[in-house]
């Protein structure tokens, strides 16, 4: 899909230019100019909402207090976002839970990224970063006994929903699974990872948890990633996700203006981790979204800057249904764009989605559990669960 900012929807255009934690001289007066013309406020409010950066929005308007938005249609863009930033003061809340009650007694070791701990190190108000849920990266070998200790807190399972609290079962989980969610006493979600790649060859898990670095947050202590790996990691996964949300530009900005940015550095992690395409073209698209004006000519895109372009725009606009078109057609696992990496690899990963179809799940274990002498039979009753899975459905439709 083909878009230029001219043809956008002003709320868009709009958005783009208040995705910063501050605005140029020049993007204060676009933004003037397209408030002027953009009549359904309640659209820029239901969109800012949608891609996550709603509370932001409010502060820049309300900052420079255009006179084209009335005073009910600031209230409720007031109200609305005060509702979010309390969620994601909760969701800071919960982080301090986890560490205290369940990471620091047990002496686990863990870094926290993405969502609030970002927030916390990278933005002068973490309220304003939206942040659905707690992510936390831990040794697989940890994993179970950090689950069961949450569970029996009081935490209850979220993905997978049938996770039994049996040590043998959170065990067979750990092995197999990359990732396992868990809701808080305070109902917010937490993505337990043991890897940080779908396929587990960009990232190693000891070698992140070795290099992480303390960040104080009040009376609390957490462990997260140097600034220049979570700025590489940041860019290969909002472009696995077409960087369908607004709030993932804000995070660029942010890290940007912190003192610890350096793009020599960022440049060199992404070298080494292979990811150097993905980053300039992150780069590109972050530059291009703030320039003012239609087009954009003073910010010339690279073709990886221009297809991440017009993939972040076709994402916007189609919504779930065109970032999962994208998603379908995924060259690997953590890459959108067959530019991100090289054929031999993009056959490798062909190999391992083959090979993975096999393997067993945690979905086998559910539904047969066996003690782990036996458990060398889910290879042989897979094929069966998965031929009955297609064909049931089948046949009760017909």
């Amino acid at each position: 899909m083909s878009h230029t900012s001219a043809a956008l929807p002003l709320p868009l255009r709009l958005l783009f230019l208040l995705a910063r934690l501050e605005l140029s001289e020049a993007q204060r007066q676009e933004v003037l100019s397209l408030c002027q013309r953009i009549t359904d406020w309640g659209e820029v409010t239901r969109l800012a909402r949608n891609t996550y950066v709603l509370p932001l929005v409010y502060q820049h308007l309300s900052q420079l207090a255009p006179s084209s938005i009335s005073a009910d249609d600031m209230a409720r863009m007031h109200q609305a976002s005060l509702t979010i930033v309390a969620y994601n003061l909760k969701t800071l809340a919960e982080q301090k839970r986890l560490i205290q009650d369940v990471l620091t007694p047990l002496a686990i070791p863990y870094l926290c990224f993405k969502g609030p701990s970002l927030a916390c190190r990278y933005y002068p108000d973490p309220g304003l970063r939206y942040c659905g849920d707690i992510d936390v990266l831990v040794p697989r070998e940890r994993l179970a006994e950090l689950l069961e200790t949450a569970l029996r807190l009081g935490y209850r399972p979220s993905e997978p929903e049938a996770l039994s609290a049996q040590r043998e079962a959170l065990e067979f989980a750990a092995r197999k699974l990359p990732v396992i969610n868990l809701i808080t006493p305070g109902e917010v979600e937490i993505e337990f990872h043991s890897q940080l790649d779908r396929k587990a060859d960009i990232y190693d898990t000891d070698e992140l948890i070795g290099e992480r670095e303390a960040l104080t947050v009040g009376e609390t202590t957490l462990w997260v990633m140097p600034t220049e790996e979570l700025f590489v990691y940041l860019c290969l996964h909002n472009t696995r996700h077409c960087w369908s949300n607004l709030h993932w530009l804000v995070d660029l900005d942010a890290i940007q203006r912190h003192p610890d940015f350096n793009l020599e550095a960022i440049r060199a992690c992404a070298q080494a981790r292979g990811l150097s395409t993905t980053l300039e073209a992150s780069l590109e698209l972050y530059q291009r979204l703030g320039v003012p004006g239609t087009e954009g000519d003073d910010c010339p895109l690279s073709p990886h800057g221009k297809a991440l372009h017009e993939a972040c725009l076709a994402t916007l606009l189609g919504g779930n249904e065109v970032e999962t078109e994208y998603r379908r057609k995924r060259p690997a696992p953590d890459f959108a764009f067959s530019w991100q990496t090289t054929p031999t690899y993009q056959m490798s990963c062909r190999l391992w989605r083959l090979k993975k179809s096999f393997m067993p799940s945690y979905n086998d274990y559910a539904a047969y559990p066996l003690p782990p002498r036996w458990q060398w039979l889910y290879y042989l009753t897979r094929p069966w669960r998965r031929l009955y899975k297609r064909v049931v459905p089948r046949s009760l439709s017909q």
